[in-house]
């Protein structure tokens, strides 16, 4: 019995082989001639291509220079860029949307508001820490040189030296001896209070720095005043004092680990923002030709990594909008800057510790952080941005002064792509310094003793740095012409950006997260109730992703109180 059964198993076995072979010989996968029937092929369109018309293959890195940035983060940056220049039609527009990115608002576990507002390392025009020089140089990417372009050298003004140098004596004199301390009642007699000696320090600072401003706005307009019989140009500048400058822009961090005041958009850069005000500026509707060729190999010369971080430099993180400001509002007229002059008293009285060779290089900091800042906030309301290259280089002349003592600076803006790596950026920006002169020694019987007349003729030859008229070029390549466009629209645009201009954009009690109440965030509440007024425009115009928190709750059927739509007849004033 068990011989039969083995014997059938195998016959078993025999005959399953067979089938399979007999079905694998009818398999299409088989190719041996055979009689199966195939499947007849399918009518192709008449619009079939003999060649494939497949999309073309994005290529590893977009249009541009980005050196050793991964392909992913250079992508970002530059669809971030598109997105910016493609929905958004102004510039005030993208202002404001440049001031809302640092406010990031989401809702909690318990459906509460809160807000997180992001850290930004604030810098000033004079620095706080001797030689850090190498230091603001490479946030700003700027190439020093310790002398004045030789261009203001062919200049002659010794006619005008010889006209102009009695009537603006005269003047110093007059805003020297009218400026006496002004003694306070309670002063006049002793009380017997302990006076704080920081307190009295800093009241004098105050002195000096007004001083200082009276002192030159009166030279400047005497100067202005005799020259504008003969220059067309000079009797439409706009001259202004205490004027504010203030401007925004990415650092790339280069390799470096920063613990603090990383942009939410990549973490290996990190945020600057430049603050200061400037005691005389005069403006201009025209640019002033460039110095050098942006090709040229003084604008090719590499700036050097600085490896220590802001807090070596006494450089600290705050919270606050970005913002950019040239010592204007957009929209204003007169984009472009002819001189601009600031106070430096501070330098002597915070500073007292510098030795006198650390006096030069603070100085030429304090020209680089203020040429730089200021040209920066004015690339912004030409259309430029930081994913939008200048297509023309922006000159500044600057002058810094205590009323006895100069120094000279002009600055050109070449480059304000700072996010890319340092081995991306091909092109550097050049500031030209000149050294520390003495106006006079003293006054002795009503008369300035030594008066230096080289101040006066590199002063004559920055005034007389005439702009050109008619440009050959765009001075605007990225700004959309907005005559046709919905009234609507022009409304939204202008009340949007008042809102900017907010003396407090966020005064809150706590430091990092705070719940929307009637007496904090002042300026989320107002971009709030913009966006809700033009709720139309703002879900027809702009990315998803910009749609304020209150336009977040209007798509979770929130009920929101009812705005009366109004315009903002009155600008808000700072």
């Amino acid at each position: 019995m068990v011989i039969l059964h083995r014997t059938s198993n195998a016959l078993k076995w025999y005959r399953l082989t067979l089938c399979r072979y007999k079905y694998r010989l009818n398999h299409p996968g088989v190719h041996i001639p055979h009689g199966v029937q195939y499947q007849t092929p399918y009518n192709l369109p008449d619009e079939y291509a003999d060649h494939p018309l497949y999309p073309p293959i994005r290529p590893k890195y977009p249009p541009g220079s980005w050196g050793s940035m991964d392909s992913k983060k250079a992508w970002m940056h530059f669809e971030l860029g598109e997105k910016y220049y493609r929905h958004l039609k102004s510039v005030k527009e993208r202002l404001t949307i440049m001031a809302y990115q640092n406010m990031m608002c989401y809702y909690d576990k318990l459906d509460v508001e809160q807000i997180d507002s992001k850290l930004i390392w604030m810098v000033n025009g004079r620095p706080r820490s001797p030689r850090s020089l190498p230091f603001y140089k490479h946030i700003t990417r700027t190439h020093v040189t310790d002398e004045l372009p030789k261009f203001y050298e062919q200049m002659d003004v010794e006619s005008l030296l010889n006209y102009v140098k009695p009537v603006l004596i005269e003047r110093i004199l007059a805003n020297e001896y009218a400026q006496k301390d002004d003694i306070p009642l309670e002063d006049m007699y002793d009380k017997g209070d302990y006076k704080i000696s920081s307190i009295i320090n800093e009241k004098q600072l105050k002195i000096d720095q007004q001083r200082t401003t009276n002192v030159l706005t009166n030279m400047i307009r005497t100067i202005i005043n005799v020259l504008a019989e003969h220059k067309p140009y000079l009797r439409k500048t706009l001259i202004g004092s205490d004027v504010p400058i203030e401007a925004w822009w990415s650092l790339n961090l280069n390799g470096e680990k920063y613990d603090r005041a990383k942009w939410h958009h990549d973490q290996n850069t990190t945020s600057f923002q430049f603050r200061d005000k400037a005691a005389v500026q005069v403006k201009t509707s025209r640019p002033l030709r460039s110095i050098v060729d942006p090709n040229s190999s003084l604008c090719q010369t590499p700036v050097p990594l600085c490896s220590y971080h802001p807090p070596a430099f006494k450089v600290f993180t705050d919270r606050y909008l970005p913002m950019q400001i040239p010592g204007h509002w957009h929209g204003e007229g007169h984009d472009f800057n002819l001189l601009s002059m600031y106070s430096m008293d501070s330098i002597y009285k915070y500073d007292s510790y510098f030795n006198e060779d650390e006096l030069l290089p603070s100085l030429m900091s304090w020209m680089v952080n203020t040429g730089h800042a200021e040209l920066l906030a004015q690339a912004y309301y030409l259309g430029f941005s930081m994913w939008r290259e200048p297509t023309y280089p922006l000159i500044a002349q600057l002058v810094l002064s205590n009323r006895r003592q100069w120094i000279f600076g002009v600055y050109q803006l070449n480059t304000i792509g700072h996010f890319k790596p340092h081995d991306a950026q091909i092109t550097s920006n050049i500031c030209w310094v000149s050294p520390l002169m003495n106006l006079y020694d003293r006054i002795e019987n009503g008369e300035l003793i030594n008066f230096n007349d080289n101040i006066l003729r590199q002063l004559l030859r920055f005034i007389l740095n005439e702009p050109i008229m008619e440009p050959n070029w765009n001075l605007t390549p990225y700004v959309e012409d907005l005559t046709n466009l919905d009234e609507r629209y022009k409304k939204f645009i202008r009340n949007l950006y008042e809102v900017v201009k907010l003396e407090k954009q966020d005064s809150r009690d706590h430091h990092r997260w705070a719940k929307i109440s009637h007496d904090t965030t002042v300026f989320n509440r107002r971009y709030a109730m913009m966006t809700t007024l033009f709720k139309d425009i703002v879900f027809d115009n702009w990315p998803r992703e910009w749609y304020g928190r209150t336009l977040e709750k209007i798509e979770r059927k929130k009920n929101m109180p009812l705005f009366k739509e109004y315009d903002l007849l009155m600008p808000v004033t700072r």
